[in-house]
């Protein structure tokens, strides 16, 4: 079972992880920046977990720097899928 972290640090800025039912959204994850939230589906586990909270993560640390600002949604998109493959 993968030990689900609630709270970690993303820039140096704290951010809440919620582990939600995303089921009804169709969503395995989320990312609210202005917030500091981050929500991932309650059953997923290992691997497919890991690679949902990396790719959160890296839309977080994209929002918080401000590089969002200087591109497109696609964009933001593609680096996110990038950060989260192996």
């Amino acid at each position: 079972m993968t030990k689900k972290r609630t709270r970690a640090k993303c820039l140096g800025q704290w951010v809440d992880i919620q582990h939600c039912d995303l089921s009804e959204e169709g969503l395995l994850g989320d990312c609210d920046p202005s917030k500091r939230i981050i929500r991932i589906e309650v059953t997923l586990e290992g691997a497919e977990y890991k690679r949902i909270e990396a790719h959160e993560f890296a839309h977080m640390k994209m929002a918080l720097s401000g590089l969002v600002e200087m591109m497109s949604p696609e964009l933001e998109e593609a680096l996110a899928v990038l950060a989260e493959s192996k």
